[in-house]
C-alpha cells in the first residue's frame, strides 16, 4: 500500500433509508453489477505464460478511495412523487398564463405573422444598426415598418412593465418594445429602403429615356415608313379629290378599317401590294422600330412619376440621415456610407434631368416632323408611338399575304406552262431553248402519237428562233403540216395453229393425193 493513501475498503454497504421512506419510493437506477468471485481467468488466446495471476490481482472496485455521503439528503431529492407529473403541468399553464398582454388581438396577429419572416428580437437591433442585408431583406424592412410602435403602444407598454416588474412581456409585446428602444428606427429604415430601390428606379428612367431618344432616331430615318405614308397620302387625295400636304398620325389607325367595293380587301393590303410591287427591297417595317414597340407600352406619365419620387425620396432621407445625426457619432460606418450615398444620388439625379429635358426636346422635334404641334395638341410618347406600332403589326400581316398570294401565282403560271406535256418531253424541251408549250397545244392528248413526232419535228428548230408563244404555236404548225399523212404497213398476225387440220373435217372430206404426198405416204 502506497504511504499516504486512502484506506482500502471492505465490502461495499447500503445506507439504511430514513424513516417513512421505502425503496419502491426512490428514484430507480439500472445497472449491470460486477461480482469479483466470478472473474476465473483470460481467454483462450492469451498465453499461460502471459496470465497474470487472479490472486492479489488489483481492481478499481477494491482499491476505491473512501467517501461520504449523506444519505438522508440523498433520500430527500431522488425520492419519487407521484403528484409531479401534474404538478409541473400546471405550472406551465401557470407561468404561460402570467405574461403581460397589452396589443390587441389583430395587432398581435399581425405582429406574430411578421415575426415569423423576422430575426429574432435579441438579434433585430444590432441587424437594423448595422443595416445587414443577410439578415434583412427588402421586403423585411416593408415589414419592420408596419411594426414600429405608435406613442401610445409604447406608454402602455412601459405601464405595464412598471406596474409588474416580476411577469415577462408576451413575445409580440416584446418584440414591439425591441423595436421601439432603437433610435430613430423610422428615419433608419426609410434610408435603408432608399438605397435598395434607387438602382431599379434609376434604371427604369434611364432604360425609357434611352429607348425614346432611339425612338426619335429610328423613325425619322426609317425609309418603309416614309413610303408607306407617301403611298396612304397619295390615295387618300385621290379618294377625296383634293390636295392635301399631310395628314395627321392618327389616321394609321383607321387605314385598316376603309376597304374596296370589288375586292373587300383593306387599304393596308392595297398599299402592301405595290410596295412589293415596286419596292421589293424594302425589310419589315415591324422590326425596324423595335423600340418604338417598347415605347409603346411604358406610360410617360409614369416615368414621370418615378422621377418626381426618386427626387422626393432624396430630400427626405437628406432629412432622416440629420436626425440620425444627433444620436449617432458622424465616424460611424454606417453613418459615412449613408452620407457617401446620398451625395452619389444627387448627382445621379441631377443628371438624369438634363437628359430628361434633352430627350423631351428630341420628342418636340419628332411631333413637329410629323406635323403635329407640341404646343397646341401634345400627343405623349406612349400613345404616338402605339399608333405606329399597332400599324406596322396590320402591314406586316398584309405583307406576308401579299408575298404569298404572289408566289402562289407565279407557282401557279409555271405550271401552266407544261401542262399536257409528258415529262418526259419537258425535259427534252428544258434542254433546249423553247422550254414551255402554248396554251393552244395543251388540248393535245400525251398518247396521242402524233404529239411525240411535233415535239421531234419541234427539237430541230434552229436556235436563234424568237422564243414567244407565238413563233412557238406557228413552228409547231409547221411542223405538223410537213409530216404529212403517215404510212402504215400493217401485216396480219398468223395464228400459231395455222397449219393444224381438224381431224373430223378430214375424215369426212377425205385426203388428197397432194396431201397424202406431203404426208410422205406415198
Amino acid at each position: 500500500k502506497a504511504p499516504g493513501a486512502p484506506p482500502a475498503l471492505g465490502p461495499p454497504t447500503v445506507g439504511t433509508l430514513p424513516k417513512g421512506i421505502k425503496k419502491s419510493n426512490l428514484v430507480n437506477v439500472f445497472w449491470n453489477k460486477v461480482n469479483l468471485n466470478k472473474i476465473t481467468g483470460l481467454p483462450p488466446s492469451v498465453p499461460a505464460y502471459a496470465a497474470p495471476k487472479l490472486e492479489g490481482t488489483k481492481s478499481i472496485w477494491k482499491e476505491r478511495p473512501e467517501v461520504k455521503v449523506d444519505y438522508d439528503q440523498l433520500a430527500s431529492l431522488f425520492t419519487k412523487k407521484t403528484i409531479e407529473a401534474k404538478k409541473s403541468v400546471d405550472t406551465e399553464k401557470t407561468t404561460q398564463m402570467k405574461v403581460i398582454r397589452v396589443l390587441d388581438g389583430n395587432r398581435s396577429r399581425e405582429v406574430g405573422i411578421a415575426m415569423a419572416k423576422l430575426p429574432a428580437s435579441r438579434h433585430i437591433k444590432q441587424a437594423i444598426l448595422n443595416m445587414d442585408p443577410s439578415h434583412i431583406s427588402r421586403e423585411s424592412i416593408a415589414s419592420l415598418a408596419k411594426l414600429i410602435p405608435s406613442d401610445e403602444e409604447k406608454n402602455q407598454i412601459t405601464e405595464a412593465k412598471l406596474a409588474n416588474p416580476d411577469i415577462p412581456l408576451g413575445k409580440e409585446e416584446e418584440y414591439v418594445h425591441t423595436l421601439s428602444v432603437i433610435p430613430n428606427i423610422r428615419s433608419r429604415l426609410n434610408i435603408w429602403a432608399f438605397m435598395i430601390d434607387f438602382d431599379a428606379m434609376e434604371d427604369e428612367v434611364a432604360d425609357y429615356l434611352m429607348d425614346l431618344k432611339e425612338c426619335c432616331q429610328e423613325l425619322q430615318s426609317c425609309q418603309t415608313l416614309h413610303l408607306i405614308i407617301s403611298y396612304i397620302l397619295e390615295i387618300g387625295n385621290f379618294l377625296r379629290q383634293e390636295k392635301s400636304d399631310g395628314f395627321e398620325i392618327m389616321f394609321l389607325s383607321k387605314v385598316a378599317d376603309i376597304k374596296d367595293t370589288v375586292k373587300k380587301q383593306t387599304m393596308v393590303h392595297h398599299i402592301a401590294t405595290m410596295m412589293h410591287e415596286h419596292h421589293p427591297a424594302q425589310g419589315d417595317l415591324h422590326k425596324e422600330i423595335g423600340h418604338t414597340h417598347r415605347i409603346g407600352r411604358i406610360s410617360f406619365d409614369e416615368v414621370e412619376v418615378t422621377m418626381e419620387k426618386m427626387d422626393e425620396l432624396c430630400d427626405r432621407s437628406w432629412e432622416d440621415l440629420r436626425i440620425i445625426s444627433k444620436h449617432t457619432s458622424s465616424t460611424n460606418d454606417v453613418m459615412q456610407k449613408q452620407l457617401a450615398f446620398l451625395k452619389s444620388v444627387a448627382e445621379r439625379i441631377d443628371i438624369l434631368k438634363i437628359v430628361l429635358r434633352r430627350v423631351k426636346n428630341r420628342y418636340y422635334n419628332l411631333l413637329l416632323y410629323f406635323g403635329i404641334d407640341p404646343v397646341k395638341k401634345f400627343m405623349p410618347p406612349d400613345e404616338f408611338c402605339r399608333i405606329i406600332s399597332e400599324f406596322a403589326l396590320e402591314y406586316r400581316t398584309r405583307i406576308e399575304a401579299v408575298i404569298l398570294e404572289v408566289a402562289k401565282k407565279k407557282k401557279m403560271k409555271e405550271r401552266r406552262k407544261t401542262r399536257g406535256i409528258k415529262i418526259t418531253d419537258i425535259k427534252n424541251l428544258v434542254s433546249g431553248k423553247h422550254a414551255g408549250r402554248p396554251e393552244s397545244s395543251a388540248s393535245t392528248t400525251p398518247a396521242d402519237p402524233k404529239n411525240t413526232k411535233v415535239l421531234a419535228k419541234a427539237k430541230s428548230i434552229p436556235p436563234d428562233t424568237p422564243d414567244t408563244p407565238e413563233e412557238v404555236a406557228l413552228s409547231l404548225e409547221s411542223a405538223l403540216k410537213t409530216e404529212g399523212p403517215r404510212k402504215r404497213t400493217r401485216q396480219r398476225l398468223k395464228s400459231k395453229m395455222a397449219q393444224r387440220k381438224s381431224l373430223r373435217r378430214t375424215l369426212k372430206s377425205g385426203i388428197t393425193d397432194e396431201e397424202l404426198a406431203a404426208a410422205g405416204i406415198k
